[in-house]
């Protein structure tokens, strides 16, 4: 496992699964994480941004966990990408590399999922399933019914509620916490093969715009989407993690009506508690931010409550891409299209 970034490595391979989430955000969140002279891709004053999720069995730097968090849609003559707003990793490595070679706002965090390792608890995150009934009727038969009964009094009774993961930062301070979608199912989705290429740079570290090849190979398959910690938490009884509150209003509102309605049309088959706001978002080990977006220098709250924006996007469509490979080339300059 691992390897190493080395130029002469390249493609770097990542193998696992992940989870690609594309939100509505609005365009004035969006400006706040995009390099002014870079095109935003919007209409009615919305542009898509949303979230990357992924866990890695294998890679140069080995296994690990990644959360990026998409501004919005770039467009640089003749291709248009999403924007990295801030990336979360869990792995020293794979976080200097990303600030080093690839020009991304990476920021080390810890993914910790100590509250959902009971067994009763079933996710993405651990890619674990309930057991079937035909397992059930199999251990009926094989055990016998006292047995089986015996076991089944015995067993965790499983709980309401999305399987939960804290993301905190090198000083243990929570910075948001996912509720996340069911384990892929038994059964795989259709193989596919994309190319994706993606922007970066325009940071203290890597001052030009920077692009780089993706090559992507998943079993792909439509899934529920990430959730995010709010003030605003769920009844347990409806699905969610915490006590009924008063809910603000979302950076998704006033949307345009069709859009709005055809979002309202989907909220019932929803299995999981509503958008949840970030607590707080400040890493513990800066990284130096885009010059042309938001500073280091910035206040906390002000980063903070400029990512929330993003994160607090209307959902509309949650990809699931598991038994995943994924080459990535390594990042050249490209100029600035007018």
């Amino acid at each position: 496992m691992g390897g190493g970034y080395g130029n002469d490595k390249a493609p770097w391979r990542f193998t696992g699964r992940a989870l690609y989430q594309l939100n509505l955000v609005r365009s004035s969140e969006a400006r706040k994480h995009v390099p002014k002279d870079l095109k935003l891709v919007e209409l009615f004053g919305w542009t898509l941004g949303g979230v990357y999720l992924a866990r890695y069995d294998d890679s140069p730097a080995g296994t690990f966990d990644e959360m990026v968090a998409l501004g919005g849609l770039v467009w640089n003559p003749p291709t248009s990408c999403a924007w990295a707003a801030r990336v979360l990793v869990n792995s020293k490595e794979a976080r200097q590399h990303g600030v080093k070679t690839c020009g991304l706002p990476s920021h080390f965090v810890d993914f910790n999922d100590e509250l959902d390792r009971a067994p009763e608890r079933h996710g993405w995150w651990k890619d674990t399933r309930p057991e079937s009934g035909l397992a059930r009727a199999e251990r009926f038969v094989k055990g016998g019914w006292k047995n089986a009964l015996r076991k089944n009094d015995e067993a965790p009774k499983e709980t309401k509620g999305g399987e939960r993961v804290v993301v905190r930062d090198g000083k243990g301070a929570e910075l948001c916490s996912l509720a996340l979608p069911h384990a892929a199912p038994s059964l795989p989705g259709p193989r596919i093969k994309m190319f994706l290429p993606s922007f970066s740079g325009r940071t203290d570290t890597c001052p030009d715009l920077l692009k780089y090849s993706l090559e992507l190979n998943a079993n792909l398959r439509l899934s529920a989407p990430v959730m995010f910690n709010d003030d605003a938490e769920a009844d347990p009884a409806e699905g969610g993690c915490g006590k009924k509150k008063k809910k603000k209003k979302s950076a998704g509102d006033g949307l345009p009506g069709f859009i709005e309605r055809a979002l309202e049309a989907n909220r019932g088959v929803r299995r999981f508690p509503p958008q949840l706001a970030v607590a707080s978002l400040t890493a513990s080990d800066p990284t130096p931010a885009p010059a042309a977006v938001v500073s280091d220098e910035s206040p906390a709250a002000e980063r903070d409550a400029a990512l929330a924006g993003i994160l607090h996007g209307k959902p509309l469509l949650c990809i699931a891409f598991d038994c995943m490979r994924m080459d990535v080339g390594v990042p050249k300059v490209v100029p600035v299209g007018k």
